[in-house]
């Protein structure tokens, strides 16, 4: 069974924080993505898998630039990988955002990962 959680600002972000490190730091060999300065105003999002966590990513809104967010830090565990978790997770933060009064959506994206974006 597969939840969604939508989570504003720092509460109960330790799960978002432990995936985006398993797959970003561990995985890829970022430097520490856990926290940045869009953290505190960032929409993040979790979803479950029969009650774990299995992939986050976030929305916020662009103090710059009218109606328009941005969703970033996507990522899935690589053992649910193949669920379409990540399509759950886009389609989520996109419904989040056009409820937060979203117009346009920019993302930000690592190239390999362009292909799974224009097929979403």
């Amino acid at each position: 069974m597969v939840e969604t959680r939508i989570i504003s600002g720092q509460e109960d972000l330790a799960d978002a924080f432990a995936l985006r490190e398993a797959v970003f730091t561990k995985k890829q060999g970022f430097a520490d993505p856990d926290s940045d300065s869009w953290d505190p105003v960032s929409t993040h999002l979790v979803l479950y898998v029969d009650g774990r966590p299995a992939a986050t990513g976030r929305i916020y809104r662009d103090e710059a630039e009218a109606g328009t967010f941005h969703i970033g830090r996507l990522c899935v565990l690589k053992e649910f990988r193949g669920l379409h978790l990540g399509q759950q997770a886009l389609e989520a933060l996109e419904q989040e955002a056009v409820r937060q009064g979203a117009r346009r959506l920019a993302l930000g994206a690592q190239l390999y990962a362009i292909p799974f974006y224009e097929k979403s």
